[in-house]
C-alpha cells in the first residue's frame, strides 16, 4: 500500500529565535522518560513516541526512524480469517502509527501521513508538552515549518475546467459535528457548501458510516459549473488544512499549459510530499516504512534543507531538563494490572 509522506524543516526554538540543538537528540530525550510518563493525552486520544532508532545500516546513519502512535478511542473492528466466517472482537487497544525519518544535519523531517494518525500539529502539541513552562523568560518549543511545493492552489485558480471534486470526511471527529453547524448558517443553505455538508450528515446519521465520501463534478444536467471561484469558496468554507475531520479533498481539473487532466490533492496543499511503496500490497511495519521513506528522500537528492530559509539562530542555547509529569491536560490514567472488562471495550 502506497505511503505518502510530507517535507518539514524542524527547529527546537527558545523565545521564538531557532536554535542549533538538533531534533534527534530531543527525540532521544524524550525516550528516556517511562512510559507512563510518555504517554499524553493529545485531543482526547492517548498518544505517545513509541521508538527511535538508527535506519538500515546501508542507509545514512545519522538519520534517526521514530514513531508516534494514537491510540483509538471509537468502536473497534474484528479480527478474523478470510477462509472461514470467524469474526473475533479485538481485545486489545488499537494504535495508529506515524513514521518520522529526521534528518540532523539539514534539519528536515519527513512525516508519514495516516488518515487516522496523529497530524503535525499533534505531534507538536505532545513533544512540547514535556518541555518546562514555570519560567516565562524561557519559552521553549518545537516548530514544523511546512517545505514549499511546486504545486499550489494556483494552478486551480488557473483552470476554467475544474471537473470533478471528491470530499473524505471523518464524521467521528468533533471537527465535523462544528463544520456541519456552520454550513447551517441561513447564507449557505443554498450553497454549494451547504448542500454538501447537509448531504454528508444525512450519510452518516442514516447510515451510522465514520467515513462519509462524495464526489461530484460536470453533468450535462448541473446548472451551475464547477468553475475555480465556486471550488475556491467550497474549500475556504471547510477550512481543509485546519479541520481534522477532513481527511482527503481531490480536485480533478484541466491544466491550461498542458491541457492535461490532472488530479490535485488539496489536504496540506502547498507542503512538498512525496510517496512510496506504490502498488506494494504487504503490511509493512514502521521501521520498513522509515527506511524506504530514507531511501527516496536521498534518491530525489536530499531536498528540503533548512539552509534556504537563511533563518537567524540561537548558538549557545543548551537542550533544557524535560519535564518527566504530565500536567492535567496531558494525563492519561493506567490501571495496573488485569484491565477491567468494561473499560478493554472502551
Amino acid at each position: 500500500m502506497a505511503r505518502k509522506f510530507h517535507y518539514y524543516n524542524v527547529v527546537i526554538t527558545l523565545n521564538g529565535t531557532a536554535t542549533t540543538l538538533y531534533f534527534s537528540d530531543f527525540l532521544e530525550a524524550v525516550m528516556n522518560i517511562d512510559w507512563p510518563n510518555r504517554l499524553r493525552k493529545i485531543k482526547f486520544h492517548p498518544t505517545a513516541l513509541f521508538h527511535v532508532k538508527m535506519p538500515h545500516h546501508d542507509l545514512d546513519q545519522t538519520c534517526r526512524v521514530a514513531c508516534v502512535g494514537k491510540y483509538r478511542q471509537s468502536i473497534k473492528p474484528y479480527a478474523g480469517d478470510i477462509n472461514s466466517d470467524q469474526a473475533s472482537m479485538i481485545d486489545k487497544d488499537i494504535i495508529e502509527m506515524v513514521t518520522l525519518v529526521t534528518v540532523p544535519m539539514v534539519r528536515t523531517v519527513l512525516v508519514e501521513f495516516n488518515y487516522f494518525g496523529v497530524k503535525v500539529q499533534d505531534i507538536e502539541d505532545y513533544l512540547n508538552s514535556f518541555f518546562p513552562m514555570d519560567n516565562p523568560r524561557k519559552q521553549w518549543a518545537v516548530s514544523f515549518l511546512p517545505v514549499d511545493s511546486e504545486l499550489s492552489l494556483a494552478d486551480i485558480r488557473r483552470s476554467n475546467d475544474i471537473k470533478s471534486v471528491t470530499l473524505k470526511m471523518n464524521a467521528e471527529d468533533e471537527d465535523f459535528a462544528a463544520t456541519l453547524l456552520r454550513s447551517q448558517n441561513p447564507s449557505q443553505s443554498s450553497s454549494v457548501f451547504g448542500g454538501l455538508m447537509n448531504l454528508a450528515g444525512t450519510i452518516n446519521e442514516e447510515t451510522d458510516a465514520p467515513i462519509v465520501e462524495l464526489s461530484f463534478g460536470k453533468g450535462r444536467k448541473r446548472k451551475v459549473d464547477l468553475d475555480s471561484v465556486e471550488i475556491l469558496r467550497l474549500i475556504d468554507l471547510l477550512q481543509i488544512n485546519e479541520n481534522d475531520s477532513i481527511l482527503s479533498c481531490k480536485v480533478k481539473y484541466k491544466t491550461p499549459q498542458s491541457k492535461k487532466t490532472q488530479e490535485l490533492e488539496l489536504k496540506n496543499i502547498g507542503i512538498k510530499s512525496d510517496s512510496v511503496l506504490e502498488g506494494d500490497k504487504a503490511n509493512h511495519g514502521w521501521e520498513f516504512i522509515g527506511d524506504k521513506i530514507l531511501e527516496r528522500y536521498i534518491e530525489k537528492g536530499r531536498q528540503g534543507s533548512i539552509a534556504i530559509r537563511r533563518m537567524p539562530y540561537d548558538e549557545e542555547a543548551n537542550m533544557p531538563v524535560l519535564v518527566p509529569l504530565p500536567g492535567e491536560k496531558y494525563f492519561v490514567p493506567i490501571q495496573q494490572g488485569q484491565r477491567d472488562e468494561d473499560e478493554q471495550s472502551a
